[in-house]
């Protein structure tokens, strides 16, 4: 007894993993080949989308650039055309301003000559009713008749 016991064949089997065969080991190796050439696949393909993307955002954002600068351009042309209408409209404002003063100076030139000629000696009108005498005008608002010439 001095030999110790030797471990049954079966259980040494199932504790020393034997080896793949070899075609098991190509077969692993070439599938994680063909993983890695396929993730490299995708990830070329991945970056070319990302690249068609760019190129696509860069025409939608210069297609937004040109239609604010046509929008941009009517604005400043409608603010121009407003601008100008306003510049009119001073001018005509000017021209208004102007007549007002002058019918305002008018009305005082009118007033003045009122003024002055009230102050004199009514006209003298015919009186048909005394013999052809002559008597001072009424002061209701007659129309106006021209003077007779006085009689010798």
């Amino acid at each position: 007894m001095s030999a110790s016991p030797s471990p049954p064949p079966a259980a040494a089997r199932s504790l020393d993993p034997s080896p793949l065969p070899p075609w098991m080991r190509w077969l692993g190796t070439g599938l994680t080949a063909m993983v890695a050439v396929l993730f490299l696949v995708l990830l070329q393909q991945v970056r070319q989308q990302a690249g068609r993307l760019e190129a696509l955002q860069g025409r939608v954002q210069s297609l937004e650039n040109s239609r604010d600068l046509e929008r941009t351009n009517a604005l400043e042309e409608q603010l121009r055309s407003t601008v100008q209408r306003l510049h009119r409209f001073d001018g005509l404002e000017g021209a208004v301003e102007e007549l007002r003063a002058q019918q305002e100076s008018l009305r005082q030139q009118l007033r003045q000559r009122r003024a002055t000629a009230a102050p004199q000696a009514t006209p003298l009108l015919p009186r048909e009713d005394l013999g052809g005498g002559l008597t001072p005008q009424p002061s209701s608002p007659s129309p106006a008749r021209p003077a007779a010439p006085t009689q010798p």
